[in-house]
């Protein structure tokens, strides 16, 4: 059977967020629930919840660590407990940001399954998704409850249009 390949928006409703007035605090809406976003003080924050950088860093953790235990169930492998360190770098000429990951298991696990278990962390979905190419539409809109993606500024051309339309939904 040949798959078709497809775009397709990853969630069915969009992942919104509200900036309160005069505070750094960002109240962030997904599926179920809400989570707070907020700047250490040194960056005018009250440090109420985790800031951007360290959000993306821990979809990265998570993702990594879910990951793992999925592919070391499937495996039947005796490897129950995992830790996952991460930190990044940022270069400012040129512009340049790396991730540092690093993992260990609290018990003893074989050369073969160190490698495979490497392998497969580096290929998590979110570890792909920040190695691969990146692109970010940004619309603005009179209306709050319009879809990501879409707007009335800038004014639609034809590529962006196309774009659109090609989504899948889920």
């Amino acid at each position: 059977m040949i798959r078709k390949k497809q775009t397709l928006r990853l969630f069915p409703k969009d992942i919104t967020g509200d900036l309160i007035k005069d505070r750094q605090e960002v109240i962030v809406n997904w599926r179920a629930g809400r989570l707070v976003l907020d700047e250490p003080p040194f960056n005018g924050g009250k440090d109420l919840g985790p800031d951007p950088f360290s959000t993306v860093l821990s979809g990265l953790v998570g993702c990594t660590l879910t990951t793992l235990r999925m592919y070391i169930k499937k495996k039947g492998w005796n490897i129950t407990d995992i830790h996952c360190s991460v930190n990044m770098i940022q270069q400012t000429e040129p512009f340049k940001t790396s991730i540092l990951r690093t993992l260990s298991f609290g018990q003893p696990v074989s050369d073969a399954q160190k490698e495979r278990l490497l392998w497969i962390a580096k290929n998590c979905p979110v570890a792909k998704l920040l190695e691969g190419e990146i692109n970010i539409d940004t619309r603005l809109s009179d209306d709050p409850t319009v879809s990501a993606g879409m707007g009335n500024y800038p004014p639609p051309d034809e590529a962006a249009t196309d774009a659109n339309e090609k989504y899948t939904a889920q």
